[in-house]
């Protein structure tokens, strides 16, 4: 399935006008099928439908869809919220509209009137502002939405509810909680982002008339899935070795922290990679050897502090020269020796580089060493280190997350994998994923770790750095939600979520 940020909606919007469908074309086609979907819903329509028209074209699809209702016999008010339609579109819509039996009123000229209506309406339909709204609701308007939020009907939007970002998921103050939307041609990004998603209720996309061949040209948002991930992970051939399936060097662990480097190479090592060396320091690698039974390690020499010291830096980039993707930071520790070695990493190494956890916050400071990098480049953070790589507070990444995101990736030129709900990939490549599976029982200390390893295993098996990220977010929410429905959110651990690594792949028939 594809998603568009209101901008590609936008050029999509262009390219069919300029390619057969043309914008009044879709307005029309956009109303009736807002109509033919008021008709569809549990409603008893007869008890009347109030529409809030805004003076753009999104009061226009509002316009067209009204006068249809209204010839086929239903009650209808239009309420103008802003004054007369402002577009060409929508003021051709209107005139249309004056030839049907709906009743107009404008806001504030008939407010008891309109109070009135809104009191025993079965439906009300916002059609206030689209996709392209940013900013605060005009106080008129969050006046009235105040008095329809108190009536019985049920809520319409129509696109997104008016108010709500649909790149970011934001909501202005005094949006209309709505119990169904409807969007048109594509979902639109915010719309499954918190807290844009707990206003649109169901989610309803119709077809316009936009060619579907034409949306590729604007690049949409992927969402990921089961034939996705088919379509990314090959089938093995019977003929094959492990070194057919690449070799991934895992740079991790501490004396603090030995559990992340279990976990991210126990997760590398159940994802299919053919050979994982553990590059740790010599005290973990002792400690974990009698338990991670198939992978080779190389012991390092280690700071005070039990962390990896920057004398092995030479070691690690000759081990590296083998090596079809580095993975580089799960329980590292932050120090100035650990910023060493993930600087000469991001500078010498030729395969793909996964940094995580530790390795973004050495880097935090030093961020534009990511403009040296030699190969590919994937970073997979939660919003504290996201916020700590961009200088911001954590409620700005919440609030902006997939631009702020996109904007890292685009600067950078690496692939960005957001943590979160959903989780967000914008990659080097200029396409961007979106993953909603997975569930709250991956809220414990070492889930990271372990996505870390799937994606790591992924690119040193050949995926590029954004796909591997993609399939590794997918992968690893599938198996979480396994692991939930067996063990329970409240119980289950990372390490268990590793065990159902195979079931996921079983699944898909690799």
């Amino acid at each position: 399935m594809y998603l568009l940020t209101p901008q590609k909606m936008k050029e999509l919007e262009a390219l069919s006008d300029k390619h057969g469908v043309s914008y009044s074309a879709l307005m029309q086609n956009a109303g009736e099928q807002l109509a033919e979907q008021i008709y569809s819903l549990p409603v008893d329509l007869s008890y009347g439908i109030v529409f809030f028209c805004g003076s753009g074209n999104n009061g226009g699809d509002g316009f067209v869809a009204a006068r249809l209702l209204a010839s086929g016999g239903y009650p209808v008010t239009v309420v103008l919220m802003c004054g007369e339609p402002a577009t060409e579109l929508s003021a051709r819509a209107y005139v249309e509209l004056g030839e049907s039996l709906a009743e107009v009123l404008t806001l504030y000229d008939n407010n008891e009137k309109i109070f009135s209506k809104l009191s025993s309406a079965s439906l009300i339909v916002d059609a206030v502002f689209g996709t392209g709204f940013h900013g605060e609701l005009p106080p008129q308007v969050k006046a009235c939405f105040s008095f329809a939020a108190r009536s019985a009907a049920k809520k319409l939007a129509v696109d997104v509810a008016s108010g709500g970002d649909c790149t970011d998921g934001k909501v202005s103050e005094g949006i209309l909680k709505c119990d169904y939307t409807v969007t048109f041609a594509y979902e639109k990004i915010g719309m499954r982002m918190y807290p844009l998603c707990d206003y649109s209720g169901e989610v309803r996309v119709v077809d316009i008339g936009i060619d579907k061949a034409l949306c590729k040209n604007v690049t949409p948002i992927i969402e990921t899935d089961d034939d996705f991930l088919k379509r990314l992970i090959p089938e093995r051939n019977r003929y094959s070795h492990n070194g057919d399936f690449g070799k991934l060097i895992n740079i991790a662990g501490s004396k603090k922290m030995p559990g992340a480097a279990a976990l991210s190479t126990m997760s590398a090592l159940r994802s299919g990679a053919g050979l994982v060396t553990l590059a740790t320091p010599r005290t973990v690698a002792e400690s974990l050897s009698g338990n991670i039974y198939e992978c080779t390690s190389l012991p390092l020499k280690e700071t005070a502090a039990g962390t990896i010291s920057a004398t092995n830096e030479k070691d690690i980039l000759t081990l590296c020269e083998s090596a079809a993707a580095v993975s580089i930071g799960c329980g590292m520790g932050v120090n100035d020796d650990c910023l060493k070695i993930i600087e000469a990493t991001i500078k010498n190494v030729s395969c793909p580089v996964i940094i995580d956890a530790d390795g973004i916050n050495c880097i935090a400071t030093r961020i534009d060493i990511l403009k040296d990098k030699k190969a590919e480049v994937i970073v997979t953070p939660h919003p504290k280190e996201l916020s700590r790589l961009l200088g911001i507070s954590v409620k700005e990444v919440i609030e902006n997350r997939f631009s702020l995101v996109k904007k890292l990736s685009e600067e950078y030129g690496i692939t960005v994998l957001s943590k979160g709900m959903p989780t967000i990939v914008c990659g080097s490549n200029g396409y961007s994923f979106i993953n909603e599976n997975g569930n709250a029982g991956l809220s414990r200390g070492g889930s990271g770790d372990v996505l870390t390893g799937i994606i790591a295993s992924l690119a040193a098996q050949g995926l590029s750095g954004t796909d591997a990220a993609a399939a590794g977010a997918y992968i690893f929410g599938k198996a979480a939600d396994i692991t939930a429905d067996e063990l329970s959110m409240q119980g289950m651990l990372p390490s268990d979520v590793i065990k159902r690594l195979p079931f996921v792949f079983k699944e898909i028939g690799r």
